[in-house]
Formats: structure tokens, sequence, C-alpha cells
């Protein structure tokens, strides 16, 4: 089992995700702040999507006061059954809390099976685990407030800036503090453990650093699928994809072989660079270096996983901000310059600006704006530096 890794806490709260306001003032929250008066659940996919989840539950303190039964009975419950929260079970609020009600939200991804969502949650006890062999395993990713997990004589005490991750055959009391925010991680536990290299970790539970090499690679991954869910919902494949992966990388910090899954996705790697390249391309730091800091893994492992493509880091680079430099030429809303949209996406000077743009789109940025718009029947525009 990794040891836990002690880091300064102002290092911790710069790799913590975003601040979660945003998530407490989406479509979902705002349902439920409305429903507040009567208590309400509600867990449906939102309409139109196959991967995107929602969930909602709002107690009022008289509820509250009474919430094993809510908990166990509300309609669209997304403590049910069947739902990707379905292995927690004895839910409660506790009765010091109860005054204040209780409000739980969650939204994310739900891909066959594999949750990935932000949640949002006050004051809640139970029990994590069913001790069935189709309980998942879970990492909780704790933002603000904490967890605590117990199960026998092991206590974990999760704070923000850190990871727990469980296997939920084995069953875990919990307790939530208030008003806490933590990304949840669900994978069926059939696809990780495969992957562990012994079985000493069934039923067993590790806590370590988000500033763990792999726990940040992990967390960068989720983050290119999060914004891959168009071809996510079109391709079963791409779906199989995304799970089989987060499966290994969960093994990896799970198990005793820290890193290892790291190296054996080269595909994955690169897929969580190019989010991060997409994330920085105006950045006049953007470079290899960078890259693989905000990733998790070392210079050399970078270029190794981009060697086995057509592109090498740089020269994707160089490709994504070439066309956002056309994007932005062609956009008849833009009134920047071709010397200012050359500087904005990394162009020493406008001269090696036009070199590259005219190898790729066989004319100067100022011949090609003229071409395309007199093909549309516009009339050039001669505030467009003349080249």
């Amino acid at each position: 089992m990794p040891p836990a890794v002690s880091t300064d806490r102002s290092v911790r709260q710069r790799l913590l995700e975003p601040p979660v306001e945003g998530f407490r003032s989406d479509r979902v929250g705002d349902k439920v702040e409305d429903q507040r008066s009567t208590g309400s659940a509600n867990s449906e996919p939102s309409s139109g999507s196959g991967v995107t989840y929602r969930a909602a539950m709002r107690l009022t303190a008289e509820q509250a006061e009474s919430s094993e039964r809510h908990f166990r009975h509300q309609e669209h419950n997304p403590f049910g059954e069947s739902g990707p929260f379905s292995h927690l079970t004895r839910l409660a609020v506790p009765h010091s809390a109860a005054a204040r009600g209780f409000r739980f939200n969650a939204h994310g991804q739900l891909i066959d099976g594999m949750l990935s969502a932000q949640v949002y949650v006050d004051s809640l006890t139970g029990v994590s685990g069913k001790n069935l062999p189709q309980d998942p395993i879970v990492a909780d990713v704790v933002t603000s407030g904490r967890i605590e997990f117990r199960a026998g004589k092991e206590t974990y005490d999760v704070q923000p800036g850190q990871i727990c991750i469980r296997d939920t055959k084995a069953s875990w009391q919990f307790s939530c503090a208030p008003a806490t925010n933590v990304h949840v991680i669900a994978v069926p536990r059939h696809l990780v453990l495969p992957h562990v290299r012994s079985g000493r970790q069934s039923g067993r539970s590790c806590v370590t650093d988000i500033t763990a090499p792999e726990v940040r690679f992990l967390l960068n991954y989720l983050e290119a699928v999060r914004g891959s869910s168009r071809e996510l919902e079109t391709s079963g494949t791409a779906r199989q994809m995304a799970r089989d992966v987060c499966a290994s990388l969960l093994s990896s910090i799970f198990s005793d072989r820290p890193g290892s899954a790291l190296a054996d996705d080269p595909g994955a790697i690169v897929t969580a660079a190019k989010y991060a390249i997409e994330q920085h391309l105006e950045s006049a730091d953007l470079s290899p270096a960078m890259v693989a800091r905000h990733v998790g893994v070392s210079l050399r492992t970078l270029h190794r996983s981009f060697s086995a493509g057509d592109d090498s880091v740089m020269a994707f680079v160089r490709s994504r901000r070439l066309q956002k430099a056309h994007d932005e030429l062609v956009d008849p809303d833009s009134a920047a310059g071709i010397a200012g949209i050359a500087a904005r996406w990394g162009f020493s000077d406008t001269s090696h600006f036009i070199r590259r743009f005219k190898s790729v789109y066989g004319a100067t940025p100022a011949a090609y704006v003229r071409d395309r718009r007199a093909a549309d029947g516009g009339v050039p525009d001669g505030s467009r530096d003349a080249r």
C-alpha cells in the first residue's frame, strides 16, 4: 500500500481542482434550491446525453430529522439500488446537523458503469460497501471539508488535497463533514483488480496526496475525458478505452507498484498531454517540460509516448497554434491584424508566421483571406495587414 505523501499545504492547494462555487450554482443546483420547501431528489441523466450524469437531493430540516426513511424511500433517490452510489447504505444526517437540512449535488460522467463526478454533500454518515462482488473500487478526492473512513482498526481522515481509494467489497463506515466537496471516481471492481499485482489489496484502502505523480495523471486524464463527451456519446470503443485506462491508473495507485500504469498507457499520456496543451496554447511558457509537469510524468516519458505517433510534442503545439491563428484570421468578427494574431499564437515574428501559414494553406494570410472572401461574395477587408 503506497505510503501517504506529506506536502506543503500551499502546494496542495494549487493542485486542487478549480473552486467548486460554479458547481454549486449549476442547473441542477438551481433546480434543487427551488424545491427546498418540500424536499426533492433527482438522479435522471440530462436529456440527450449518454454519458452526462446529474443527481440532486434536498431535505428540509424536518425531513433531515428522519433522514433514514427519506434516503430509503424517496423517488429518484440518487442512492437507490441501480445508481452509481448504490454501494452506500444506512445513510443518515447526524442529529447535530439536521436543523440545517441536507443537500447533495453531483454532476459528471457515467461511462458504462464508471463514474467521475464532482459532488457536494452536507453532513452525512453511512456505510460504503455491501460485501458484494459487484461493489466498485471508489476513489474520493477531497477538495474541501473532510471524510473519515473506518473499518475495524483502520481509520482514514481524508483532508483536502488527499485521495482515498478503497475496495467497497469491504464495508467502510464513513462520516462527511458539513459542506464537503469531493471528486468521486467509481470503477467496476472486476476492471481494477486484474491489474493489481497481488490480492493483498482486496478489501483494503489507501490514502495518498494528490501531488503523487500517478494521482495527478489520473485527475488530468479524467479532465481530458470530461472534454471528450461528444466522442464518448457516439463511440462504444471510446467509452471502453476511457473506462479501461481509468481502471489501470487506479490499480497503479491502489497496488504496490506506483507509476507502472503510466508507462503501460502511452496513449493515455498523449491524450492527457494534448488536453493540457489545448488549455495553455496562448501561454508563452508552453513547453514539453511544462506539459510533463502538468500531466504528472517525466519529460522522457512524455517524449517517448509521443514518439509512437506522427507528431512530437512541439510539432503538435505548432500545428494547433497555426489552426487557432487560421480560425481567428478568417473570423469576420475579428478585427486583429496579422501581426497581432501571430504574436497571440506564439509565433516569434510575423515573417515566420507567414511562411508557416503559406506552407500549410498554400497562400499568405492576406491572400488567403482575400480569396476566401471573394469566394463568399464579400469585399476584401483593408484593415488586415497587407502581405
